[in-house]
């Protein structure tokens, strides 16, 4: 591994429009990167920087959006927007929320356009659909996910359709219902929430055109108990699903058939007999062919082959995440480069992808103060 840490320093007022100009003049050939953090502070929240297609250098803008706790974010490429959420009261004390901006593409900044309730405590996750028109979110604290209209502008409407969940689990982190992921399906008709608190994996009926989700048949999936299932994405085709869980850090693949889960795999991150499990990230390289997933114990990335056929997972490569607590990835829009979160190390690292195997080499890093999410404008 070849890591070359570059540090980024939090940057306001002039500073930052100086910054901001001479990054214009020279990296319009970068591709811009936002980081999602766990940071409260004046002035911070989301941050921004430049990855270097050819190299994977990494070289920090710096805070460019004040949010509190912006812990997961999405882009619309198409659209120029990045949506956040404001992860507070995953104990319940109080409403998160859900923020969109508008960004400039040769600089980074982000124009706030809206910031609006997401009806629940602790908002931790979000899904777009394909029009942009429709941004689903799931409420950690709040036990629930609902559905968010967006307007032509950007703006953000009320929370529609929430849907509380139900369920409790064996492990102290499982008290009652925790949604951590929402997905929207291939075909745009059903949304599927992980639920790490019931060990559930809820399936809704998603109806566009009235913006209302409601309970398949049947209404979720069962998983072992104390699994904790946090995320989920499709392959390329549609016809499987891939679902991470948190406190197991096991990978299970369902074959999707119109509302329909059947699982066919479960495969341990790490050993199974440990005591402690932890894992967090789930991404998709670019063509389908190879899953990335991160183990928050180990600290590694650990790379999947895809079998076209049957979906089923086959490991290829484990390699260090390039910091402690790897919480988030993304691939960057050409597929070239991986970028992870570690959270506890305060950094980001990219890493070079082999698109004929799949392996992963480490290249660069930056610092980030406790980094949690990654998202390509």
């Amino acid at each position: 591994m070849r890591w070359r840490l570059l540090t980024g320093g939090a940057l306001g007022g002039a500073a930052l429009a100086a910054a901001l100009a001479m990054v214009r003049a020279r990296r319009r050939g970068g591709t811009l990167v936002y980081v999602g953090t766990q940071a409260t502070g004046p002035g911070e929240g989301v941050f921004a920087a430049w990855l270097d297609e050819k190299t994977g250098a990494l070289e920090a803008i710096g805070w460019v959006g004040e949010v509190e706790r912006p812990t997961w974010l999405h882009a619309d490429r198409a659209r120029n927007r990045l949506f956040a959420v404001s992860e507070v009261g995953n104990d319940g004390s109080r409403a998160g929320a859900v923020l969109s901006f508008q960004y400039e593409p040769d600089t980074g900044a982000l124009m706030s356009v809206m910031r609006t309730a997401s009806g629940g405590g602790g908002a931790t996750h979000l899904d777009l659909d394909p029009t942009g028109r429709i941004l689903f979110v799931a409420n950690f604290g709040g036990g629930n996910v609902g559905a968010i209209p967006v307007a032509a502008d950007g703006s953000l409407g009320s929370v529609r359709s929430l849907q509380a969940q139900e369920g409790s689990g064996p492990h102290r982190r499982q008290p009652g219902p925790r949604p951590h992921g929402v997905t929207l399906d291939p075909s745009g008709r059903y949304l599927l929430a992980p639920d790490m608190g019931a060990d559930r994996l809820y399936v809704y009926r998603f109806d566009a055109d009235a913006v209302s989700l409601s309970p398949a048949d049947p209404p979720f999936a069962s998983l072992p108990a104390g699994s904790g299932p946090r995320l989920i994405l499709f392959g390329r085709d549609g016809r499987f699903a891939y679902m991470l869980s948190e406190l197991s850090a096991e990978l299970y693949v369902f074959r999707w058939d119109d509302g329909a889960l059947t699982q066919v795999q479960q495969l341990a991150l790490g050993d199974p007999g440990a005591e402690t499990h932890s894992a967090a990230a789930l991404t998709l390289s670019a063509d389908g062919r190879f899953l990335y997933a991160s183990n928050r114990v180990a600290d590694t990335i650990q790379v999947y082959a895809i079998d076209r056929r049957s979906g089923l997972l086959s490991e290829v490569q484990r390699v260090p995440a390039g910091g402690s607590k790897p919480w988030g990835s993304d691939l960057s829009p050409s597929g070239k480069w991986l970028l992870v979160a570690n959270q506890a190390s305060d950094n980001i690292t990219a890493f070079r992808v082999d698109r004929g195997t799949g392996k992963l080499v480490g290249e660069g890093a930056l610092a980030v103060p406790s980094a949690t999410g990654i998202a390509f404008g």
